[in-house]
């Protein structure tokens, strides 16, 4: 052996010889220039494992009543390293966003109203959880009206005007100096309870918060023979008209049953505080108080949220690093960048044209032959299946209405079924007539205090060309009611 190699190497043992490295190869029993004989992905000088950024496009919904329905998510799987698998309409416990990661993200509440919304929902993506828009994340942008996008599974399929986030989650996570929030709530009482407005969800003596040190929190109380002051209590210690453990640092008003009592939260605040009323024990709710800081978990990721301007209506977002390279991945070179890199037959697919033409030359041939063995039926009769809807509406407070706006049946079909909602109900039975060619063909109603109706036969026919009007013949008294929305389903049928 012409050069000086160690004595009984083990299997991968280097070793460098006037300059040359080497590697020995005990299958071979035989040292090996590295350089000259690359055997391994450390050899390789083309070579990345560097997984790309995520891009994704996806949707959010909101088809719930009231102000604070379950965020419902929808998005595709995508690369493996990101380990998402396909959902369509589901809320999440957290949503995963990465860094370097391009996002686009579709509301489908913002807008217009569908399934048992009471009212939109517009998002935001925020530093903190709460209401409001104040610490807004600056590396995510809105655009509030993008007419005509559609999502598969989301709205019934059915085109939408939307509200666009489009988010480019930086390499680097750095939290801004945080701007202590200013937060208005409306306070009123009814059969017994507090009820808050403008922000939080109207309901009866919600839980409210969080609240941040720092913050300013203001209560415009409009609740006669109910003075409103916070506690330390939990209501162990109520007495008629003590006030036991109030809570007064940073507080001004408070005891107003007709006023406005502010809250400047201290940075000595306890972390659970109560809202009560002097009178009566069972007016009350818990306040939770938070520093005021971007939260990070048990694995050092910072959380933030996902929230409409209203108080709880929200989804935690986990900020997590771009992942590296997962099992199950391939080699494929790259000719922008003259070198390998890891790829999944996903990603593979999406950007390789023929493989795509193969998949769906395949696909054809699969669907001929399910037809051909009656498996499935022939695509041509889908549309006959489709259940399809449209609106009729009158925006603001109602008043009674001769609807002079038509909808126009695009093919003989049959209504299926009608709905009605407002968003604020009225002081007596709100009723309307829907009108075939200008002939009444059924009779709507929403009773008195409630936000939703309708009527319990709802199907007749239309054929193509023929026309729907809605007259409002009947709206509240003191409380009219507003915002009127009339959803109309129909499928398509032989008249």
């Amino acid at each position: 052996m012409p050069l000086n190699f160690p004595v009984n190497p083990s299997e991968g043992q280097t070793v460098t010889i006037n300059a040359t490295e080497f590697v020995y190869k005990a299958a071979q029993g035989a040292w090996k220039k590295i350089t000259d004989n690359p055997e391994t992905i450390q050899e390789l000088s083309n070579v990345s494992l560097d997984v790309v950024p995520e891009t994704l496009t996806f949707a959010v919904d909101a088809v719930g009543s009231g102000g604070s329905p379950d965020w419902l998510w929808t998005w595709k799987s995508g690369a493996l390293p990101y380990a998402r698998t396909t959902i369509t309409n589901q809320a999440q416990a957290s949503v995963p966003l990465y860094a370097l990661g391009t996002y686009t993200l579709y509301n489908f509440a913002a807008h217009e109203m569908h399934g048992n919304l009471s009212q939109t929902h517009g998002i935001h993506l925020k530093w903190i959880e709460g209401a409001g828009t104040q610490n807004n994340i600056d590396w995510s942008t809105s655009t509030y009206n993008v007419p005509n996008i559609t999502i598969e599974g989301v709205n019934g399929d059915a085109p939408a005007t939307v509200q666009r986030l489009n988010i480019n989650v930086p390499e680097v996570i750095t939290p801004p100096t945080l701007v202590p929030p200013t937060v208005t709530y409306t306070v009123t009482h009814s059969s017994g309870a507090y009820q808050f407005g403008n922000v939080a969800n109207d309901e009866a003596n919600p839980d409210l918060g969080p609240f941040y040190r720092g913050g300013t929190y203001t209560f415009n109380v409009n609740a006669s023979g109910h003075p409103f002051y916070l506690t330390t209590d939990n209501g162990s210690s109520f007495t008629a008209g003590t006030y036991a453990f109030e809570y007064t640092n940073g507080v001004t008003g408070s005891r107003t049953d007709n006023g406005t009592v502010t809250f400047t939260v201290p940075e000595n605040a306890p972390d659970t505080l109560y809202y009560q009323c002097g009178n009566h024990s069972s007016m009350r709710g818990s306040i939770t108080i938070k520093d005021l800081a971007v939260e990070t978990n048990s694995a050092g990721n910072y959380i933030v949220y996902f929230q409409h301007t209203q108080e709880k209506h929200m989804t935690p977002v986990e900020l997590r690093p771009k992942p590296g390279i997962t099992g199950q991945v391939c080699l494929v070179y790259d000719a922008s960048q003259g070198k390998f890199v890891p790829q999944d037959i996903a990603d593979y697919l999406e950007k390789t044209v023929v493989m795509q033409e193969k998949v769906g030359d395949i696909a054809d041939d699969k669907i001929d032959a399910a037809i051909a063995g009656g498996e499935i039926v022939s695509l041509t009769n889908v549309r006959d299946d489709t259940i399809f809807s449209i609106n009729l509406s009158q925006q603001g407070e109602l008043e009674t209405h001769t609807g002079t706006a038509r909808w126009y049946a695009p093919f003989d079909l049959t209504i299926t079924d009608i709905d009605a909602r407002v968003t604020n109900s009225a002081d007596q039975e709100i009723q309307m007539d829907v009108r075939r060619n200008g002939i009444v063909m059924k009779n709507l109603t929403i009773t008195a205090g409630l936000f939703t109706g309708g009527t319990n036969s709802p199907e007749f026919g239309m054929a193509e060309g023929d026309y729907l009007t809605l007259d409002t013949t009947q709206v509240g008294s003191a409380i009219k009611g507003s915002n009127l929305v009339v959803q109309f389903k129909y499928k398509k049928s032989t008249i």
